[in-house]
């Protein structure tokens, strides 16, 4: 096998490139979704890096924000002088009669087009207010509907949602559009369309999903009808409504598939006033009004702000309020710049022109380094053609084929390559180890001893701490990665500085959670030792605490809470690993019955569990509180476990001897007195506790069946 790799090097090269471009042009592969990602990435990049257009000064945003149902920033006697403020006041959803005086101020003031982005689909006080507005302005206003998935269904049954019907008078059909905001397979935005219909979105849906209950052919069929035009796009989206009250007959883009938005501006471009400005008379004089003129022949999109609405959404600039997506939709309607794909005949070329290129690079230059550069500098001139095309030409490139191509087949030719030259190198270097004697002495850090000795390792008592984060990975799913990388940085901050400050050793980070040793590079004594984990302990739930409280008011924070564990026992200490990747650490049993006690915590609710060895070492400086004896899984002799209290400077709660004393009752087996004194250790703490609960019952349920013959009181735990 290796004799075929070193005398046909350049025919597996061609073979990979080969297999690279197949896969490209397979739907397995480019609709997988972190292609998808990863081709949303690159165009967001796009965004990004062109230059910034102003907003269209035709566009005024108009918000119901959290200051709309509060007034908190208006006077009493000015929210008096206004019946709609003081409408404002009452309870969500609001008299629609709100919506009728909005309605009212803007076209007296000379808008020329209202856009709500609301769906008013239930009824309400102040309909028919509302109703007769729409009617005599329906040529100036648009109104909300929506296509979304029945509920209780699957994802290809799709229901249009229309205003409620007592604001449709006849005549005013033109007023309702689409509000849909659609979204890429990475949950972004980046693409609209302007006109559809129901069948139109069920078919789309039911052709890409998974599972169907629509035979292929059948799906193929009413796609070509809709193709054909027999199958009308009777549904117009909201944006293109407002084009077309705005400047007459508008251009939309072909139905036929979502458009990519131009996005000029990030979030926040299209500012939105306050809607309860309006109707104070100073401030509707005042700036941004100016007493109407701001509005004058202008669109005001009147839509929802405040987070009860969580009307927000991912675009390539972040998170965007829907309304401002819907301006920047609607911009990009009135002045027809629209953002073109490249053809899929095109993006097939451009990836096999990619694949040649590299296989050229790969044989046609000798020397690997230069391989290396030239395929660095023809991918970073792609990617700066391809801006360009963006930039100035509205013109969206297919970046992720090419470059996988490129890039794929051309590392793979200059590793391969260089792997080849390395094996052979080796091959003769083998042949003369032999013969000439070579230094395998090796110096690890400071200890100056041979690598061979380092390896074997030592036996010494230590003291380990393990902490975790409590439902991270829940968070990992719901939180934006941003946030929560700046506050995992926080925590970690101080927990490891009440690691370090007690001369522990910091030994790794798995994940979220914190591995901590004291006694393996240096020890005081194992008491000391011993005593420097647990003081750990209760600074970094002092920490976390402090930490909670200044999260509390942060919007972008999210309250933690952890557990941890700390054990004493012997364990290995060395340089673990290969010689070109080394790891100081310990391992052995007693390293793993701290991550037992760590996991413990969840079982018995509360958050540090310490070890007897431990407790033995230290209960002379800190308040423990016993919780039994467990047998972990994998261990065959039970483990007396401990609650941390306190240190002693705090005195002991005046139940904890009773605690104790019902704990040797229970294990005497005098499980009635034992559980009369739990009670009574409950009722003196005030609150519900789990492990007063626990051995309640556990000697409820032993009064009435006596225990084995064997039995000793402890826990047996199934779990890790």
């Amino acid at each position: 096998m290796l004799r075929f790799l070193i005398h046909r090097p350049k025919w597996i090269v061609v073979a990979v490139g080969i297999l690279v471009f197949w896969l490209t042009q397979n739907a397995w592969l480019t609709k997988s979704h972190y292609w998808q990602k990863a081709d949303g990435a690159l165009i967001d990049r796009r965004y990004l890096l062109r230059n910034e257009v102003l907003p269209d000064p035709n566009i005024k945003l108009i918000g119901l924000g959290t200051t709309s149902f509060q007034l908190d920033s208006l006077a009493p006697e000015e929210i008096a002088a206004s019946p709609t403020l003081q409408k404002m006041q009452q309870p969500w959803p609001w008299d629609r009669s709100v919506y009728a005086a909005i309605l009212e101020k803007l076209m007296g003031a000379g808008a020329k087009v209202v856009m709500f982005d609301f769906v008013f689909a239930s009824e309400t006080e102040g309909d028919d207010v509302f109703a007769k507005a729409l009617e005599k302005y329906k040529d100036h206003v648009v109104i909300g509907a929506m296509l979304a998935n029945e509920q209780g269904s699957d994802s290809a049954t799709k229901k249009l949602t229309l205003p409620s019907e007592r604001l449709l008078l006849p005549g005013t059909e033109s007023v309702v559009g689409l509000v849909n905001i659609w979204t890429d397979s990475d949950d972004i935005v980046r693409r609209a369309r302007y006109q559809t219909s129901v069948e139109r979105e069920r078919l789309e849906v039911s052709a890409t999903a998974v599972k169907s209950d629509l035979d292929p052919g059948i799906i193929a069929f009413y796609q070509k009808q809709i193709r054909e035009g027999k199958i009308p796009d009777s549904l117009k989206h909201i944006t293109a409504r407002v084009a077309e009250k705005y400047q007459g007959k508008t251009h939309t883009p072909s139905p036929e598939k979502k458009t990519f938005i131009n996005f000029q501006t990030p979030p926040g471009s299209y500012r939105a006033w306050p809607v309860e400005d309006m109707f104070v008379d100073n401030l509707w004089k005042a700036k941004p009004f100016k007493g109407g003129l701001a509005v004058s022949n202008k669109i005001v999109i009147v839509g929802p702000m405040a987070e009860i609405f969580h009307d927000v959404h991912a675009t390539p600039f972040g998170e965007t309020p829907g309304p401002e997506i819907q301006a920047q939709m609607l911009a990009a309607l009135l002045q027809g710049n629209w953002l073109t794909e490249t053809s899929e005949s095109a993006n097939f070329w451009f990836a096999l022109t990619a694949v040649l290129l590299a296989l050229l690079i790969c044989f046609g230059i000798p020397q690997a380094l230069l391989k290396g550069l030239l395929l660095i500098g023809v991918t970073v001139a792609f990617i700066v053609a391809c801006q360009l095309a963006f930039t100035n030409y509205n013109l969206i490139v297919s970046m992720m084929p090419p470059l996988f191509c490129l890039v794929v087949t051309g590392l793979f030719g200059v590793i391969f390559e260089y792997a080849l030259e390395q094996i052979e190198r080796r091959r003769y270097r083998n042949v003369l180890d032999r013969y000439v004697s070579k230094n395998v002495a090796k110096t690890i850090l400071e200890d100056r001893r041979s690598f061979v000795e380092a390896l074997k390792g030592r036996k010494q008592p230590v003291t380990v701490l393990f902490s975790d984060i409590r439902g991270f990975t829940t968070m990992t799913e719901s939180s934006d990665a941003d946030k929560l990388v700046a506050q995992l940085n926080e925590y970690f901050s101080d927990m490891v500085g009440s690691v370090l400050q007690h001369n522990g050793t910091l030994q790794k980070f798995i994940g979220d959670a914190i591995m901590a040793v004291w006694g393996d590079t240096h020890s005081k004594g194992v008491d000391v030792d011993a005593r420097g984990a647990v003081t750990a302990a209760l600074q970094m739930r002092a920490a976390l605490a402090k930490l909670n409280a200044d999260w509390k008011n942060s919007s972008d924070r999210l309250k933690l809470s952890i557990g941890i564990g700390i054990n004493h026992g012997e364990v290995i200490v060395g340089n673990i690993g290969h010689p070109q990747r080394m790891e100081f650490t310990v391992l052995g049993d007693g390293v793993n019955l701290a991550a037992r006690l760590e996991s413990s915590t969840k079982q018995f609710h509360t958050d540090i569990l310490v070890g007897e060895e431990a407790e033995k070492l230290t209960r002379e400086h800190f308040i423990y509180r016993k919780v039994g004896a467990i047998a972990f899984k994998g261990k065959t002799k039970p483990v007396e476990t401990f609650m941390l209290v306190s240190d002693v400077s705090v005195p002991p709660p005046a139940w904890l001897a009773m605690h104790h004393k019902a704990i040797d009752l229970y294990r005497a087996q005098k499980f009635s007195l034992a559980m009369e004194l739990f009670a009574t250790v409950q009722k003196e703490l005030g609150q519900e506790d789990y492990l007063c609960e626990m051995y309640i019952l556990r000697c409820a349920a032993l009064s009435e069946s006596a225990p084995p013959e064997r039995w000793d009181g402890s826990f047996t735990l199934a779990e890790k």
